[in-house]
């Protein structure tokens, strides 16, 4: 039957005859109109065609045509099912627009008469004019002929004429607002007279707008009614009955009294005339809602039989009522001990749930004869009703009438969080009262029934999930499909546009530029030369060697000339000044090794001679020696770039790279000629020391570019002979080469993007790397040799780049994992009765198992991606050799670790054993609840083992790196050990290294284990969603949910609870990345704070200890002489003298400084008696930031003296300290690094940047604490910006 009637809405005839000829053939039981009983009483279902997510309409608001052709789809749906299926003769419809044409209607109405749905009560949307007198603060409404409400009711009455139904008969007519019964009953009295029901605002408001609406259909005297066609149709009163509440005292006996006062006109004591004169027709229409367990909470059968013994003995002839009710699809969890007490929606097909409300039904209106109809409250699931009832509620407030759940959302079907009390103790979830559940799937709304016999007549049949696409607008599709295409359109010409003139400027530019003075470029297109001889200020340095520069660029020779003299000169300055520093350091060394200590009698006498010797070369000059051995440092130390790429690039296995036309012998021997240079004279090196210099100055930015510069400089020396012709020399600098690289990025940096360059290829942008990496693969002219990623392809470099990193995370997650399934802070079917660590049962055997599966596969994803990814990156650069360009090695690596994974992973899945748990274990772990595996334990997981074990090997050998990919210019090891750096003291220190990394790792698992896995506790797909996805593999039970049935796994309900659990567990796969970032913090904030008290770091500006500075007495005297030597007393003098100067401290301060170590602020000045008395020096008393310069200085000292040079190195105090007897300041390296003495400010903070700003800084102080005149003012606060002095 299902089937037949899929068919017929598949062939949708173009009339309602053939429709219905068509079904009379196709379906023999399909329901007809003919024969059925017209008018009272029906058997309907209240017909609205939600959809998934559609909010609920405001009250104030135009109502939506559900029943227009927008929704047509919905109805061939829908509407078969309810005639045969359901039964149904009745549709109860919401209120339609009364604005819109009826003829928009007509297609549902013949809809309805083709599934023998024969029947109609349409609604007037009064709540609307409800809802305007509360937004005016009014309390009557506006009836007069001309307002809104007046015509939207006429309008309305004339949309439900005979002729515009299609045939469909109107049984009744209501309105979508009901009183409140919860406010209203607790202000019925003992009789109409004795209530104070009508002094309540919003019944009188409620009674007016009826009153109004029963006028204008039953008008006094002889008026014509303005809706003939309701004149003669009962009118259904809605009131929502699941709105009493029954726990008040005396409910019944009050909703008696309030039925009978309704139905009493005001002339004989009531309250309404609405069931009075020509209004005799009149019905209530009333509303229940069932809760769950509604035998023991809420009887729906006593309360009825109640109500309909009372209104009929309100009139003579009795008051009549149709009764709608809703009853939710909702049961109590039983498959899954866990969720218990757990309510779920019943996804089986339940017929008695709604079978049992019409039966009683049927018992209460044979015995009382007072009931009219039968109608359940909804077709189809309203994700949006919330707590709503049917009907809005006449309430004094747009809020109340809204009845929104603030714990629910439109886009979730919920249980918990939207739920009302009924009855005693009875809950009601509105939004599960359909008939049929509703779902989304992808474009297509689906519903599924719940039941199986049909609901009003006899037998059944079994229906599945219909579904049906939504009919979008004609118009508007057509519109929107015009508007795209011109859109392409203007682009497309666009483009078009751009690609026909895009050169045409630049084009006529150039023309223009050549006709008007072609010869000019002609003759700017010859290089340009000129030169320079290298006459350094030295005389052992000249060795009439000359520079040329010649360009292209340049207008003429002079101009090349002026050009290459004016950067050699600066450069050459720079180079003799760098050459006799290093001589000065060279005579620091001799002196030293003059003057060092424990020298026999002989070597005395040859340092006297050494000495004696020294102080003449001092006065005549510099020896030749020195200055050739400085040369010599200078030289290499310059060039030791040049040769390091030298040897890389003639470094390579497999000859010259592609395009490489370099001579790999000369090359090793250029390298050769650097690092022994003893045998070459001076001149030479120093001009080839001043090639590189002039070079990098001429290049400008591409001193950036150090490898290119190395191809040049090496292209140079080729020109010049090499480096062995050791006569004078002729270097020449092609500037066009230079520069070449400089002038591309001049036009098109952008690396994203393709440009047309001046040579007519469309190129990506280059960058610096490019420039650089051309030198390397020795390429001629520059080219790109790189693609940066973009978008989708950044994604993937930093996953590609951090894989290890990523990795050992994820296997101390899974580490996490194992530990947890045992460690009972989940449920107790997941993390109990599981084994022990070392003996695995249940879960933790097939977590082994399934996480090397997942391991295998990650892995195989990784590497494949890696190399595609790495041979897009690289593709302009394959063939030649350069850093970072895939090699055999790296290719066959790769590729090995792609194939052990692929069939390592399928060998561990085609060996695996995988079980499931048991409900019963999660409580015991006896009887069945013993594992089989346990027999053969090793059988079971050893190929998953051997798996790890070959994964560790794989792992560690592909990524242990004990050196970085390129760097050259490494000490060896020789020089290592001699500073303390051997190899014994390496491994020491990778062993802490290790040992911490693990220790912060551990922790790491040890915080997934107790705080992230638990938070997911009972959150799976397989527990929560009935989603066995994975079969035996997790060993997880199987469990019904919203994604057990078939049909129902592309719904909503179960779509939103995989997706829910899936980002929940991603938060948890992602804390478990990250939370390594915060434990690294947490260990180094612990490990330095040690490291600092270890140092003294703590003391290091405590200003309470006292500095003795008494010449060969105090600690802190000694101390200064042996750092600073003999002359310490100057150099403190100088000390006192800077903090003065800086207004730290003040006269008489920094006189006491002075003189506490002996000696007179100023160098000439005698000391008195008095001033001859040394004391200690008090830093507290003393200016704070002052105070704070000494005890760092002084506590710097102490840590100086305890900590020793490393092996091999020697403090000489005669010649290594400042004030020393033999000191030379070649001892001072010429190249230093800023070393904080004191107070150096790292990150200053928002106070200390902001102190001296307020007025009071500016006041003068006495730093003595004795005013006066002349007093110096305060010493500037924080950085001494804002003095305000």
């Amino acid at each position: 039957a299902a089937q037949r009637i899929a068919a017929a809405i598949q062939q949708q005839p173009t009339s309602a005859e053939e429709r219905r000829l068509e079904a009379s053939t196709a379906a023999p039981t399909l329901g007809r109109c003919q024969g059925v009983p017209q008018g009272l009483p029906i058997k309907g279902v209240r017909y609205v065609p939600h959809l998934v997510g559609e909010p609920y309409p405001h009250p104030q608001s135009a109502p939506l045509d559900y029943y227009s052709d927008v929704y047509a789809n919905l109805h061939r749906r829908d509407l078969p099912l309810i005639g045969q299926y359901v039964a149904a003769d009745t549709l109860g419809l919401r209120a339609w627009p009364t604005d819109t044409p009826a003829h928009e209607r007509a297609q549902f109405f013949q809809e309805m008469r083709g599934a023998g749905v024969c029947k109609v009560i349409p609604t007037f949307h009064v709540s609307k004019y409800y809802a305007d007198m509360l937004l005016d603060g009014s309390s009557q409404p506006s009836t007069d002929p001309s307002s809104a409400f007046a015509v939207a009711f006429q309008r309305f009455g004339a949309t439900v004429k005979e002729e515009l139904l299609g045939g469909v008969q109107m049984a009744a007519w209501t309105v979508d607002l009901s009183l409140d019964l919860h406010e209203l009953l607790p202000l019925v009295g003992s009789d109409c007279g004795f209530s104070k029901v009508i002094e309540d605002k919003s019944f009188s408001m409620y009674m007016q707008l009826l009153h109004a609406i029963q006028g204008w259909v039953h008008p006094l005297g002889s008026n014509s009614s303005v809706a003939p066609a309701l004149a003669v149709k009962p009118f259904l009163i809605p009131l929502d009955l699941s709105r009493v509440s029954w726990t008040e005292p005396f409910h019944q006996k009050k909703l008696d009294t309030f039925l009978r006062c309704m139905s009493t006109s005001r002339t004989a004591g009531g309250w309404s005339s609405l069931f009075a004169g020509d209004a005799a027709g009149t019905r209530w229409l009333f509303s229940f809602a069932e809760p769950l367990d509604q035998d023991t909470t809420y009887h729906f059968k006593d309360q009825l039989m109640n109500v309909s013994t009372a209104i009929s003995k309100h009139s003579p002839s009795g008051i009549k009522a149709v009764v709608m009710v809703g009853t939710q699809a909702l049961k109590r969890g039983t498959s899954n001990p866990i969720n218990s007490v757990n309510l779920v929606e019943d996804m089986g097909i339940t017929s008695k749930r709604y079978l049992d409300p019409y039966h009683d039904y049927k018992i209460v209106s044979q015995a009382t004869s007072s009931l009219d109809g039968f109608m359940y409250d909804e077709w189809m699931d309203d994700w949006d009703r919330g707590t709503r009832g049917p009907f809005f509620l006449a309430t004094d407030t747009i809020d109340k009438m809204l009845d929104k759940c603030d714990g629910g959302s439109r886009f979730t079907h919920d249980i918990d969080g939207c739920s009302r009390i009924v009855g005693n103790t009875g809950s009601v979830y509105p939004e599960f009262f359909g008939l049929v559940g509703a779902s989304s799937q992808l474009m297509q709304h689906c519903i599924y029934p719940r039941f199986g016999f049909s609901l009003f007549g006899e037998g059944g049949a079994e229906i599945s999930m219909t579904c049906a696409y939504m009919k979008p607008s004609t118009f508007w599709v057509l519109l929107a499909l015009v508007l795209l295409a011109g859109v392409c359109l203007a682009q497309v010409m666009r483009l078009m546009l751009q690609w026909c003139f895009r050169d045409k400027p630049q084009a006529e530019k150039h023309k223009k530029k050549s006709g008007s003075d072609s010869s000019e470029t002609q003759e700017a297109k010859v290089p340009q030369l000129g030169y320079i001889t290298v006459r350094p200020q030295e005389i052992f340095l000249c060795g009439d060697h000359t520079l040329e520069l010649q360009s292209t660029v340049l207008s003429s020779g002079h101009e090349a000339g002026w050009w290459l003299c004016q950067h050699a000169t600066a450069q050459m300055s720079i180079l003799e000044k760098q050459v006799k520093a290093e001589v000065s350091a060279i005579r620091a060394l001799h002196l030293r090794r003059v003057h060092a200590p424990n020298k026999d009698v002989d070597n005395a006498a040859g340092s006297e001679e050494d000495a004696s010797q020294e102080g003449q070369d001092s006065e005549a000059g510099v020896e030749e020696a020195d200055l050739t051995k400085a040369m010599q440092v200078v030289h290499r130390r310059i060039l030791e770039g040049f040769a390091a790429w030298c040897l890389y690039v003639s470094g390579t296995m497999f000859g010259a790279p592609r395009g490489c036309r370099l001579d790999f012998e000369a090359l090793r021997e250029m390298a050769r000629q650097i690092e022994e240079n003893q045998e070459r004279p001076s001149d030479r090196l120093f001009v080839e020391a001043l090639l590189l210099r002039v070079m990098e100055s001429l290049g400008e930015q591409m001193l950036q570019c150090p490898e290119r510069l190395s191809y040049l400089l090496f292209q140079i020396f080729q020109e010049a002979g090499g480096l062995l012709d050791l006569g004078p020399a002729n270097f020449t600098i092609d500037m066009d080469k230079l520069h070449d690289g400089l002038v591309q990025m001049n036009i098109h940096t952008n690396p994203y993007t393709r440009q047309k360059m001046p040579s007519g290829k469309w190129e990506f942008g280059l960058n610096f790397d490019d420039i650089n990496e051309s030198g390397i693969q020795c390429r001629d002219s520059v080219a790109k040799t790189f693609r940066e990623p973009a978008s989708l392809m950044v994604v993937i470099d930093f996953v590609l780049s951090y894989r290890v990193a990523i990795m050992i995370k994820l296997y101390c997650f899974a580490v996490a994992g194992y530990i947890y399934l045992g460690s009972h802070q989940g449920d107790d079917i997941t993390t109990t009765h599981n084994g022990s660590l070392w003996e695995p049962k249940w879960l933790r055997i097939n977590f082994i198992q399934y996480i090397a599966l997942m391991d295998a596969a990650v892995w195989a994803c990784l590497e494949c991606l890696l190399i595609v990814y790495v041979a897009w990156q690289r593709w302009p650069s394959l063939g030649y050799r350069s850093p970072g360009i895939p090699s055999l090695k790296w290719l066959v690596e790769h590729a090995f670790n792609v194939c052990f994974s692929a069939f390592g992973g399928l060998w561990v899945y085609h060996e695996s054993s995988f079980k499931k748990k048991p409900w019963a274990c999660a409580q015991s772990d006896a009887g069945i609840c013993a594992d089989p595996r346990l027999d053969n334990l090793w059988g079971t997981l050893q190929y998953a083992l051997f798996y790890w074990a070959c994964r560790i090997i794989i792992f560690l050998l592909m990524n242990a790196k004990r050196v970085p990919i390129f760097l050259y210019g490494t000490p060896d090891s020789k020089v290592r050990t001699e500073s303390g750096r051997g190899w014994c003291a390496n491994q020491w220190q990778n062993i802490r290294v290790n040992i911490a990394w693990l220790s912060m790792l551990g922790l790491c698992v040890l915080i997934e284990v107790l705080l992230l896995l638990p938070t997911m506790k009972g959150l799976d797909w397989s527990t929560t969603c009935g989603l066995n996805l994975f079969g035996e593999v997790t060993g997880l039970p199987s469990t019904r949910g919203v994604c057990t049935d078939t049909d129902l796994q592309l719904g909503f309900g179960c779509v939103s609870c995989v997706s829910g659990i899936f980002m929940g567990w991603l938060v948890v796969v992602l804390g478990a990345l990250v939370d390594i970032y915060f434990v690294f913090y947490f260990a180094s904030a612990v490990v330095g704070s040690f490291m600092g008290h270890q140092r003294e770091l703590n003391d290091l500006k405590n200003t309470s200890l006292p500095v003795d500075l008494r010449e060969h007495q105090g600690r802190e005297a000694k101390l200064f002489e042996r750092t600073f030597g003999p002359g310490w007393q100057h150099i403190w003098r100088v000390m006192v003298q800077s903090l003065y100067s800086e207004s730290l401290v003040s006269p008489k301060q920094a006189e006491h400084l002075a003189q506490a170590a002996g000696i007179s602020l100023e160098a000439d000045a005698p000391l008195t008696h008095r001033e001859k008395k040394q004391k200690q020096i008090h830093l507290t008393r003393f200016p704070h930031l002052a105070a704070e310069r000494l005890a760092f200085f002084f506590q710097s000292l102490k840590w100086i003296e305890k900590n020793r040079p490393a092996k091999g190195i020697n403090f000489e105090p005669t010649t290594d300290t400042l004030t020393g007897v033999h000191f030379d300041p070649g001892s001072i390296p010429s190249l230093t690094q800023i070393i904080p003495a004191y107070n150096e400010v790292v990150i200053p903070s928002v106070e200390f940047l902001r102190a001296g700003a307020d007025p009071e800084d500016a006041k003068n102080g006495s730093p003595d604490d004795q005013p006066g005149l002349g007093d110096l003012t305060v010493p500037p606060q924080g950085d001494g910006v804002n003095t305000n002095l």
